[in-house]
Parts: structure tokens; C-alpha cells; sequence
């Protein structure tokens, strides 16, 4: 609790958890941000191959991050988190290549996007199988009812 004068505020201990399962994607979000803003990119545009697996891994983490706090406390395997990941990472790549079109000395690109559609797609079905294996672990350990 915390006091305020004479009034005490009570901390909501149901929703801190939820709000820290965002952080991972929430900065992962403004890494992609700052890579974006700058001029001249870390990875040179000129070898294609490491932009393309730079855009892959990105998004691909973004949409593993974002599974996260989708799925809830995770008891209950099911397409929609995965889904709403998806099309959150990719909503986020189509605002980075806006950002891009702003920025001097960058373009934005559908290709650039449409490779950060197959990274998330990429984080979306990892994390899809991962929860699917755990939530199947938990049943045969008795944890969970199926």
C-alpha cells in the first residue's frame, strides 16, 4: 500500500503482472523505432542478406513478445493470441516503414515489409508450438485438466 496523505492507495497486484509482460514488447518496439530514426542503418542496405535477416529476426521476436501477454497466464492454447500477435507485429512494421518515409536518406518499402510479415509470422508460429508443447506437458504432469 501506499499512503497518500491520509487516504492509502492499495497497488493492484492482478494487474501488475500483465503490465510486465508487456515491457519485452514494449522495448523491442522502441528498438525498431531507434534502428528506423537513424540515416544510415547498422546493417548495411547494400548486403541485402543481412538486412533481410535483421528484418526476420526483429519482427520475429516482436510477435513472441507480443504472444506473451496475448495469451494470458498462459492455460489456455488457442489461435487468437497468435493471431492478434500477427497482426500486431505486422501493424507495427506497416507504422516503421511510414516512420521511414520521414526520415533523411530512407525509403519505405512493401519488400521490407512484406519480409517483416514473414518474420512475425515466423515469431507467431514458434510461439504458437512452444505454448501448444507446454500446455501438452502440463496435462500429462497432472497440472492442468485437459
Amino acid at each position: 500500500m501506499l499512503a497518500r496523505g491520509r487516504t492509502r492507495v492499495k497497488l493492484n497486484p492482478v494487474w501488475l503482472p500483465q503490465a510486465v509482460r508487456w515491457l519485452p514488447a514494449l522495448l523491442l518496439m522502441a528498438v525498431i523505432f531507434y534502428l528506423s530514426q537513424r540515416s544510415t542503418p547498422p546493417v548495411a542496405t547494400t548486403d541485402s542478406s543481412r538486412a533481410v535477416v535483421a528484418h526476420l529476426v526483429l519482427f520475429a521476436g516482436l510477435a513472441l513478445a507480443l504472444y506473451w501477454p496475448l495469451s494470458g497466464r498462459g492455460q489456455v492454447v488457442a489461435w487468437l493470441p497468435a493471431v492478434l500477435s500477427f497482426a500486431l507485429a505486422v501493424l507495427y512494421g506497416v507504422t516503421d516503414e511510414l516512420h521511414q518515409a520521414f526520415v533523411p536518406e530512407r525509403v519505405a518499402s512493401v519488400v521490407d515489409l512484406g519480409i517483416d510479415a514473414a518474420g512475425a509470422l515466423i515469431g507467431v508460429v514458434v510461439a504458437f508450438v512452444v505454448a501448444t508443447l507446454l500446455k501438452s506437458r502440463r496435462q500429462r504432469t497432472g497440472l492442468i485438466r485437459p
